[in-house]
């Protein structure tokens, strides 16, 4: 039985994509039959399939069966870079190009030279740049960003999507000179549900394999538990049975694994019905449109919000990210949205128990003749008003907590507010919706301030958690030969953009004495650079925990420096700086209850663990330790000032801000009482 799989795929975070191909079923065999065929030319290739049908395993398959498979396979998801940020990537820029273009750098064309470049998600591309690829792939040359000397390339380029680029054709989403430049050989990988011998083998391999991963004895699938393969209809494919398998062998008892084990709910698959033309949808939803207007229908924004929303998540399977790209929207928008119409409900509450934080205190509207303005004491909630109160946080901190127990919107809700949760990667993207007037709170760590000040940005500091310079740092893969930070020179590594650990690094290479243009720094956000670790497309990853304590349990990760000596790690919670003088009394409420938030994760570390644990996909004992070391918020004293001002004179130096800054004018100065 031929099987394909993923190099290191044992390694891989269920998460990034099919791991493994068989090809068992007459489909499948046709498909490796017409893969064996097309692999040894240099023909560009167009992959096509559901997600999680294993698009770049075929990818890779071709690149090792054709006369390039000794020169590098580059694979690059075009739908995890911005816009602006995409030319760079895919042509390389010089220095200077662009903020931030400290160095020149090769784009993945350049990469991948000699060999095959897989551009995943062709779907996603946008317009502009998609002329320019088209350019590329006629005249066989790169020009980077910020230079008028072409690069000639030698590169067989395979692209995949997972929607009809016909249809995006006619929506005008995609240009047909480019798509006919790509199908010069189509393979279209067949959903799951079509190709049924091969759901057994896979179940089989995937079986064996977290067998031996997971350390279980000798297990089987029962009678029941085959029958339930074969019947369903597998709407997220290949990945999506790997993850039942896998789920499986946790919660198996015995040496069977039953029907139930597999976490299958009795999902049917309906294929999405054939679009009418762009006019006809343009004109049915613009009659829609006037008889809602006519019907006078209350808070019709909302309504029709929702309603868009509801049904592109239902439409996607009930997918965040998949939602997002559909919609053109960023998933942070999607999760706050769907979360704000019930679609995603956070972790369920257990019942009352002494697990819990204390609860919300009393702030009933005071009488009328003592309501108070902006002068409002900070401590007393205002008089009641309407308004939303927009707050950033991020997946792994204090604020997860504060709304995952519900107090702060039960204290804020007396007064007639409400609260709108929006999750960010990270803290830089936090201050860019405080610059835009999208948040009003938020928390972030040391850099993103800095930068947002330097920006313009109307933030104040409200407080700031103890430092935790031992809970980030630079960190290497278990068997790298890299043993200090000196040995990072040409080397490269992912970070966040602004972010604490950006500063890390930058001091880190100034201890070692190696230059900020000695190594390849690759901007990502969280996520997408922990993919580029785990497929050691980078040598090493500045993060922060509980990630980087994720890292060194699930990846193996060697922690090369961290910040000890070099820098604080504070978090600090900022806010607006208007809605914080005029609400002066949202904010103290706002820090008042992060407090009691930290307490209770100290306090009851296992159990939050236990809560918070399935929302955040961490392993619970490794989630309590990093709850009992939490810290609670403090006022920021003088010498973190004084830290923030070194740090700001740091990057001024650097030329990575455009102008000195004073950190001491962000400080908040809360009108007290009397």
């Amino acid at each position: 039985m031929p099987v394909l799989t993923l190099p290191n795929a044992d390694r891989l975070a269920l998460s990034v994509r099919a791991k493994a191909l068989v090809f068992e079923d007459p489909r499948s065999r046709a498909l490796l039959d017409r893969i064996q065929q097309v692999a040894p030319s240099n023909a560009t290739v167009l992959i096509t399939g559901e997600t999680g049908t294993g698009k770049e395993i075929v990818a890779r398959h071709l690149h090792e069966s054709s006369l390039r498979r000794d020169q590098p396979f580059v694979a690059v998801n075009c739908g995890a870079f911005s816009e602006n940020l995409a030319e760079a990537e895919l042509f390389g820029h010089e220095r200077g190009a662009f903020t931030g273009a400290q160095t020149s750098k090769a784009g993945w064309f350049e990469a991948a030279h000699g060999g095959t470049l897989f551009l995943d998600e062709i779907g996603d591309l946008p317009l502009p740049l998609q002329v320019k690829l088209l350019r590329v792939l006629q005249e066989g040359e790169v020009v980077r960003v910020g230079s008028r000397q072409p690069i000639p390339i030698d590169v067989r380029l395979v692209a995949a999507t997972n929607v009809d680029l016909r249809q995006a054709m006619a929506a005008g989403h995609f240009r047909e000179d480019l798509f006919y430049r790509l199908n010069v050989t189509m393979l279209k990988i067949p959903p799951l549900r079509e190709r049924p011998a091969d759901i057994m083998p896979l179940a089989e391999f995937f079986l064996e394999g977290y067998k031996k991963r997971l350390g279980v004895e000798a297990t089987r699938l029962s009678a029941g538990a085959q029958k339930r393969l074969v019947e369903h209809a597998w709407p997220g494919n290949i990945r999506e049975l790997e993850n039942a398998i896998h789920h499986a062998l946790l919660v198996c008892k015995g040496g069977n694994v039953e029907a139930d084990d597999l976490g299958l709910g009795p999902v049917s698959f309906t294929p999405p019905r054939p679009a009418p033309t762009p006019g006809a949808r343009t004109a049915a939803l613009e009659a829609a449109l006037v008889e809602l207007f006519e019907q006078n229908v209350p808070n019709l924004h909302e309504l029709i919000e929702s309603a868009v929303m509801r049904a592109a998540y239902r439409y996607c399977h009930n997918n965040q990210l998949q939602t997002a790209r559909l919609l053109g929207v960023s998933r942070n928008v999607v999760r706050a949205r769907l979360i704000q119409y019930g679609e995603l409900a956070g972790t369920p509450r257990s019942e009352r128990s002494r697990s819990e934080p204390p609860p919300a205190p009393d702030a009933a509207e005071p009488p009328s003749s003592e309501r108070r303005g902006p002068d409002a004491a900070v401590g007393r909630l205002e008089p009641r008003r309407s308004g939303v109160v927009r707050i950033g946080y991020q997946k792994f901190g204090l604020l997860s907590l504060v709304k995952l127990h519900g107090a702060l919107e039960a204290a804020l809700s007396k007064t007639g507010w409400s609260i709108e949760w929006r999750e960010y990667p990270a803290g830089p993207a936090i201050v860019e919706a405080l610059r835009l007037s999208q948040l009003e709170l938020g928390v972030v760590g040391e850099c993103p301030p800095v930068f947002a000040q330097a920006a313009d940005v109307p933030l104040v500091y409200l407080a700031a958690e103890e430092a935790a310079p031992e809970r980030e740092a630079i960190v290497v893969h278990e068997g790298s030969a890299i043993a200090n930070v000196e040995q990072l020179r040409g080397k490269a590594i992912a970070l966040e953009r602004g972010s604490n650990v950006h500063y890390l690094v930058i001091r880190a290479l100034e201890e070692a004495g190696v230059g900020y243009d000695d190594v390849q720094l690759e901007f990502l956000a969280p996520d997408m650079a922990r993919a580029a670790f785990e497929q050691h497309r980078v040598d090493a990853w500045a993060i922060w925990d509980p990630m980087l304590a994720s890292a060194r349990h699930e990846l193996g990760a060697r922690v090369l420096r961290d910040a000890a000596g070099l820098a604080n790690n504070v978090a600090y919670y900022v806010a607006r700086r208007e809605f914080a003088e005029r609400h002066p009394s949202i904010a103290g409420e706002f820090l008042t209850q992060i407090g009691r938030a930290s307490s209770w994760a100290r306090d009851n570390a296992a159990a939050v663990a236990e809560l918070l644990a399935p929302e955040l996909g961490l392993p619970r004992g490794m989630l309590a330790l990093t709850l009992r070391s939490g810290s609670r918020p403090a006022p920021v004293s003088r010498e973190l000032l004084v830290g923030q001002q070194q740090i700001a004179d740091t990057l001024h130096r650097m030329q990575l801000i455009p102008h000195p800054i004073r950190v001491a004018e962000a400080q908040w100065q809360p009108r007290l009482a009397g």
